[in-house]
C-alpha cells in the first residue's frame, strides 16, 4: 500500500510541477507566481487523501489507532539485512545516522508525539514513503539491468524481513543486548512499554507487528535474526567502516577511532566485530569503555531511584540531543522531512570512504571515561580494603570467643 501511495503521490507532484512550470507569468490579479509544489510527500498525502482511493486508504490506515494500542495511550506510559539497500544509496553515513537519530527522538519525544497528528507519527509516514521510493527505484533499475541488484539473493529491497529486523534493532536488541552489556537493565514495566511503542511504530511503517505482540515474542525474533540473518559480507564491512569513520573525532564526543572500535566490539561482541573487519584496540581503550559503563550505570540507577529527578533528566536530555543532532551545524542543521535525497542509479554505490575532517578536540568523552575508571578503581580498592579490615576484625572477635 505504501508503494502504491508513493507512485500516486509522485504522479500528483509531477502534474503540479508541470502546471507550475507552464505558468510562470505573474497573475494579473495577484501579481504573484503560482505556489511552488511541495517536496514533502506527507503534506501532499494529507491534502490529497480525500481525492484518491489509494491515498485515502493509506491515510485512514495510519490514522486509525489499533485496539491493542489504545490501552497504551490511555495509560500514558513513557520510558526513557538492511545493509544491502544502504549500499545502493551512496551518500553520507553521518547524515544517515543523524536522520535516524532524529526519527528516534521524534518517536520517543512524548506520548502525544506518536499519536495521530504528532511529529513522530508524521515522521513515521514520511519514512514509510521514503522506503517505498527507494524500493521502487531499485526495482526499476533492476528491471533495466538485472545484474544491478541480486533479487534472488537479497529479496525485494526493504522487504518485510528487513523492516522487522530494523524494528527489532531499535527495540529488542536494545533491551536484551545493548543496555545489559553496559550494565543497565530496564524494569519489566519499561520493557512492556518500550516494546509496545515500537510495535505501534512498526504498524505505522507498514511492518508486520505479530513479532512484537509481547516482549517474549520480540526477544525470540531477535534471537532468530541473530542466528540466521547476521551474516556479514564485504558490503557490511564497507558500511561498518564508513559509519565509524564518519563519527571519528566529531562533536560532541570527539571519540577517536580506537574508542569507536572498542564501543563496537563491546556492544556487538568480538566475533561479529572480527567478521566486520573492525580493529582491535589496546587494553587502554577497554579500560575507557569500562569507565563509560560505570558512568552510565551510576547515572541511570541514581536518577531512577528519584522519580521526579529522572523525569527532569529525561526531558533535558531529549532537548539536548535534539539541539546537537538536528539543530546544530555539526548535526543536520535543520529538521529533515526524509525526502529522497540520495537517488540510486547505475553509477552510484557506497565505497570505502575516508574519515571526515577532524574537528578541534575539547577533551572529549575519553577523558571523562578515564576519570570515571580511575575513580571507580579507587573506590573498589577502598571498599575492598575496608571490607577486608572489617572481616579481619570480626574474625578475630569470633576467634576470641572460642578461646
Amino acid at each position: 500500500l505504501g508503494e502504491q501511495a508513493y507512485l500516486k503521490l509522485k504522479e500528483i507532484a509531477q502534474a503540479k510541477s508541470s502546471t507550475s512550470s507552464s505558468d510562470r507569468t505573474p497573475s494579473a490579479s495577484t501579481n504573484q507566481l503560482p505556489t511552488k509544489p511541495t517536496k514533502d510527500l506527507y503534506v501532499l498525502l494529507r491534502h490529497t487523501a480525500a481525492e484518491d482511493i489509494i491515498l485515502g486508504k493509506l491515510w485512514k490506515e495510519v490514522n486509525t489507532v489499533p485496539p491493542w494500542v489504545r490501552g497504551f495511550f490511555n495509560e500514558g506510559s513513557e520510558t526513557s539485512a538492511v545493509v544491502s539497500d544502504l549500499y545502493y544509496l551512496g551518500g553520507s553515513h553521518a547524515h544517515y545516522t543523524s536522520e535516524t537519530t532524529q526519527y528516534i527522538l521524534q518517536c520517543t519525544r512524548s506520548l502525544n508525539s506518536i499519536k495521530p497528528g504528532g511529529e513522530g507519527h508524521a515522521a513515521s509516514i514520511r519514512v514509510r514513503l521514503l522506503h517505498a521510493a527507494v524500493r521502487q527505484k531499485i526495482m526499476t533499475l533492476t528491471e533495466q539491468r538485472p545484474s544491478y541488484y541480486d533479487l534472488e539473493k537479497w529479496g525485494i529491497p526493504i522487504n518485510d524481513l528487513d523492516c522487522i529486523a530494523t524494528i527489532t534493532t531499535f527495540s529488542a536488541t536494545l533491551i536484551w543486548l545493548s543496555l545489559p552489556r553496559q550494565g543497565i537493565w530496564m524494569t519489566s514495566e519499561e520493557v512492556e512499554d518500550y516494546t509496545a511503542l515500537w510495535r505501534y511504530v512498526a504498524y505505522l511503517l507498514g511492518t508486520p507487528t505479530n513479532s512484537f505482540e509481547s516482549p517474549e515474542k520480540a526477544k525470540r525474533m531477535m534471537q532468530v535474526l541473530l542466528l540466521y540473518e547476521v551474516q556479514p559480507t564485504s558490503t557490511s564491512r564497507i558500511l561498518a567502516s564508513n559509519v565509524l569513520k564518519s563519527l571519528k573525532d566529531q562533536p560532541p564526543s570527539f571519540a577517536s577511532m580506537s574508542f569507536l572500535e572498542v564501543n563496537a566490539r563491546w556492544l556487538n561482541g568480538n566475533r561479529l566485530a572480527d567478521e566486520l573487519g573492525i580493529g582491535c584496540p589496546s587494553l587502554y581503550y577497554w579500560a575507557l569503555m569500562t569507565g563509560q559503563c560505570l558512568f552510565f550505570m551510576s547515572l541511570i540507577y541514581t536518577y531512577r531511584s528519584i522519580p521526579w529527578l529522572d523525569r527532569s533528566k529525561i526531558k533535558a536530555l531529549r532537548n539536548i540531543f535534539w539541539q546537537l543532532i538536528v539543530e546544530s551545524k555539526t548535526g543536520l542543521g535543520q529538521e529533515t522531512t526524509f525526502d529522497f535525497k540520495y537517488i540510486p542509479d547505475f553509477s552510484k554505490t557506497t565505497n570505502m570512504g575516508d574519515a571526515p575532517e577532524t574537528c578541534n578536540r575539547r577533551g572529549g568523552i575519553e577523558r571523562l571515561n578515564l576519570q570515571v575508571f580511575v575513580i571507580g578503581c579507587f573506590l573498589f580498592g577502598l571498599f575492598g580494603f575496608v571490607g577486608l579490615k572489617i572481616g579481619y576484625a570480626m574474625g578475630r572477635r569470633v576467634a576470641a570467643t572460642w578461646m
